[in-house]
């Protein structure tokens, strides 16, 4: 088995206002897979050369939408059972996809199952900008119930770092500050990191004492009210309720749910596309209380006319086209000015003309 993780982010502000209505998540959908069907180029460039493809693949109960990173070059080698490496068997145009999966949940939350390569949450509205020209502002969701998941958490790891030169006792109590004032004469500088875990071996007995012992440091980390103090610490766990792995970060309060998946189906495409669908559906019910406990409540419908058909090139070929139209029309109005101007000039010089025959012909 291979462990995913589900992280959860919320539009918070949509082309610079704040969003109090839905996003519209199944328009974009729709006009994603209307592009797809129609053979337009969805790939999408970024700043930094990064190229970006997107597609729907659901759209009930919740928009799913699938953001590859394509990648042609830097590729990874192929080796046979003696060793032997060989380049990827790649057929002309092809590429590497490396992908991440969104979910458009209630509330403008979005459920982003995520890999150690595919796109990071971001990513996903550099995308939606780029080709469609909409905006997204994307916060992390805030844990705000932190003492109920830690009294749910089976936990298995805590783990804290904090800068050389901040280690002192005085920032915890007890057997922490015994711990920090001996890590401040062992080093003065570069970041000092412990972990505590229940680790794989020993009875099941021996592990829940581990497992009560770490619970009580960490409740003991808590209490010191020194926390912000440090630059990293989680508790890392199994919630008893749902059975998924949770990483909770004291730091930040909020957590990111750990799944575990077979790496053969998200080898296949068709196959990991459906595990997905699910995975990120059962995160939406799983969560539904939470959110609808700790995040505002959207009115209204969502404003499908936000989001336009998609052109190949995306907005870039879309102001392009603009420009290049406006220039037209400029160039069209100059054109017209001077013919104006020179039919002026050439009545006023015939005037001017006929002024000096007549002059003449009265001398």
């Amino acid at each position: 088995m291979a462990r995913r993780s589900v992280q959860f982010w919320r539009i918070e502000q949509l082309n610079g206002d704040g969003l109090n209505r839905p996003f519209p998540a199944r328009r974009v959908a729709e006009v994603l897979k209307k592009a797809q069907d129609a053979g337009t180029d969805r790939h999408f460039t970024s700043v930094d050369g990064t190229v970006l493809l997107a597609q729907a693949v659901a759209s009930s109960p919740h928009p799913v939408l699938l953001l590859d990173r394509v990648r042609d070059t830097n590729l990874p080698s192929v080796g046979d059972a003696l060793g032997r490496r060989k380049p990827l068997p790649l057929a002309p145009g092809d590429h590497l996809l490396e992908t991440t999966y969104f979910a458009f949940l209630k509330r403008n939350v979005i459920a982003v199952l995520t890999s150690g390569n595919g796109p990071r949450a971001s990513r996903m509205g550099e995308y939606l900008e780029g080709m469609l020209g909409l905006e997204p502002v994307l916060v992390p969701v805030v844990r705000e119930d932190i003492e109920e998941i830690l009294t749910r958490l089976e936990v298995s790891r805590f783990e804290f770092a904090l800068p050389a030169e901040r280690l002192s006792g005085k920032l915890m109590e007890g057997e922490w500050a015994d711990v920090l004032d001996s890590a401040s004469r062992l080093m003065n500088e570069g970041t000092f990191r412990i972990s505590l875990s229940v680790g794989r071996s020993g009875k099941a007995e021996d592990k829940q004492r581990i497992r009560d012992r770490i619970q009580q440091l960490i409740d003991l980390f808590r209490r010191a009210g020194s926390v912000e103090h440090f630059d990293y610490v989680v508790a890392e766990g199994k919630d008893s309720l749902t059975g998924d792995r949770e990483v909770v970060d004291l730091l930040k309060e909020r957590f990111i749910s750990h799944i575990e998946v077979d790496p053969d189906v998200f080898n296949d495409p068709q196959k990991s596309t459906a595990e997905a669908i699910a995975i990120l559906n059962k995160q939406a019910r799983d969560n539904e209380a939470f959110f609808a406990k700790t995040l505002p409540d959207i009115k209204g419908s969502a404003d499908a006319a936000l989001v336009p058909d998609m052109v190949a090139g995306g907005m870039a070929a879309v102001r392009a086209a603009l420009a290049a139209a406006e220039s037209s029309e400029t160039a069209g109005r100059v054109s017209k000015k001077a013919g104006i101007a020179a039919e002026k000039a050439d009545q006023s010089a015939g005037e001017n003309q006929g002024g000096a025959d007549h002059e003449l012909v009265r001398g």
